[in-house]
């Protein structure tokens, strides 16, 4: 029965399914744009998806759900898994172009799952300028972060046209079982009943350690648990909305856009201000929101920040295990009138406050509590957000995928809630940004993505290249560092 039932899904991963089934402009799709040189062998993408598959078990997980329909769904395998269900082909109609690629991965996104099936889907695009061609992994929030994304590209690529030497075979694909209703709900029971116990085991164990602090250190002990409440509070507290006087709207669409830069430039303004690079990333989203205010007649003193805080590898927590390990720290920060130096400092203190929270380390623990909190509450806090960031790194060599070329990687996430996110991948020496904007909030996402880009351009100081990073068909080989020398003089200040 454990085989054909499955796992439950639990802590964030939990909470993600639940808000986006609940409630379509939270909806957690997360989008791999990737683009190619040429177009692929299809035979040997399709071995190469299949071969993925058997890898990551996930990728052959459907959701089942018991009788009564109050838990959070189980992943079991997929007795009827069909590949052809998940990875199709496609041309764009005429000569192709870039806003048709974005409409693409736009109308991919925003198509909800099958949530009978696999929560994934591929299309390779093809017909794009120059032979070029992209692959659109669809994926959802629940089963994989942007990490976790990177992770499953890496056992997709190759590191060469050729297939790749002394590769390991794959493993066998897992061996399917039918469950019934009855099955998944006594497995739910089960679950629940352990995590329960455990969840009393520890409540006593704390209230021991409590006992014992008191008798010999009460002011430490104290301290150290009203630390840990007021910690609770600020994780939990729900914003009354938006701080932005401009992007105040929300709806249940949004639109993509994307860019790439040389990584060179954003790592070494960091460096030379002795800051990381998701602080000169931060700095840089921070400088173009700014602008794109300014270029309304407004000003945003503060904007209410999402960042999530990568949780993997932390062998102090168990949610490092989980498809999705992060939690998400919300805060407000300065983006008015600052110099690039006051933006990365203070982008760096309040990400360095968030990571020394303890309510850090309980953010499944919580995120199993929010089960208890109506979901228009927690649609509320996800909309009083502004923008969410997030800074993945990627592979620094160049890789294949069936032959052809991997020139660029772009992330496009949903917005979940907030007026704008904006993600960026580094993959060979490049920074690709992916930007999504809601449709209410940011009616015209052409003028936040040349702000976007001339905020970069400003941090770092090197030319960012065009929001259409299609090459032209007499215009050099379509590589970052092509595109980047073709965009000098087009953008920043």
């Amino acid at each position: 029965m454990a085989e054909a039932t499955g796992r439950q899904l639990t802590g964030w991963d939990a909470a993600t399914w639940r808000t986006a089934a609940g409630d379509p402009s939270l909806r957690s799709t997360v989008v791999a744009l990737v683009l190619l040189d040429h177009a692929p062998s299809w035979k040997r993408l399709r071995a190469r998806v299949n071969r993925l598959t058997c890898m990551v078990p996930v990728l052959r997980q459907r959701p089942i759900r018991g009788l009564f329909g109050v838990a959070s769904p189980r992943l079991a395998t997929d007795p009827d898994f069909d590949l052809d269900l998940h990875l199709r082909r496609m041309r764009l109609p005429g000569r192709g172009s870039w806003s048709a690629l974005m409409d693409e991965a736009r109308r991919l996104s925003l198509t909800d799952f099958d949530r009978d099936r696999p929560l994934w889907e591929m299309v390779l695009v093809e017909g794009l300028p120059g032979k070029r061609a992209a692959l659109l992994l669809k994926l959802h929030h629940s089963i994989a972060d942007g990490q976790a994304t990177v992770l499953i590209g890496l056992s997709l690529f190759e590191l060469g046209p050729q297939p790749n030497p002394d590769e390991p075979p794959a493993p066998e694909p897992p061996v399917a079982e039918d469950s019934s209703q009855q099955d998944v709900s006594l497995a739910d029971i089960s679950d629940n009943v352990r995590r329960g116990l455990a969840a009393a085991e520890r409540i006593v164990e704390v209230a021991a350690d409590l006992v014992r602090g008191t008798v010999t250190d009460p002011v430490t002990t104290w301290s150290s648990a009203l630390a840990t409440l007021a910690s609770v509070g600020r994780f939990a507290a729900v914003p009354d909305g938006p701080l932005s006087p401009l992007m105040t709207e929300r709806g249940t669409t949004y639109h993509f856009g994307a860019f790439d830069l040389p990584f060179a430039g954003l790592r070494a303004a960091a460096k030379s201000r002795d800051r990381s690079v998701n602080d000169a990333f931060m700095a840089a989203v921070g400088l173009g929101l700014e602008r794109y205010h300014v270029r309304h007649g407004t000003l945003a003193d503060d904007l209410r920040f999402n960042v999530p805080i990568s949780l993997r590898g932390d062998p102090g927590d168990r949610s490092a295990q989980a498809s999705n390990a992060v939690t998400i720290a919300r805060f407000t920060l300065p983006v008015a009138g600052l110099t690039v130096d006051e933006r990365m400092e203070a982008a760096h203190a309040r990400v360095e406050s968030w990571r020394r929270e303890p309510a850090l380390r309980l953010a499944d623990p919580l995120a199993e509590v929010s089960w208890l909190v109506p979901l228009p509450v927690l649609a509320q806090a996800a909309r009083a957000s502004d923008v969410t960031t997030s800074n993945v790194p990627g592979p620094p060599i160049p890789l294949y995928l069936a032959g052809a070329r991997i020139v660029g990687m772009y992330p496009l996430v949903a917005t979940i809630g907030a007026a704008v996110n904006v993600t960026m991948v580094t993959y060979d020496g490049s920074a690709f940004v992916g930007v999504s904007a809601d449709d209410r909030a940011v009616p015209d996402l052409h003028d936040l993505l040349e702000d976007l880009r001339s905020g970069f351009a400003t941090v770092t100081d090197v030319p960012v290249g065009p929001a259409d990073p299609l090459p032209k068909p007499a215009q050099g080989d379509g590589t970052p560092k092509a595109r980047a020398v073709r965009a000098e003089g087009a953008s920043g200040d």
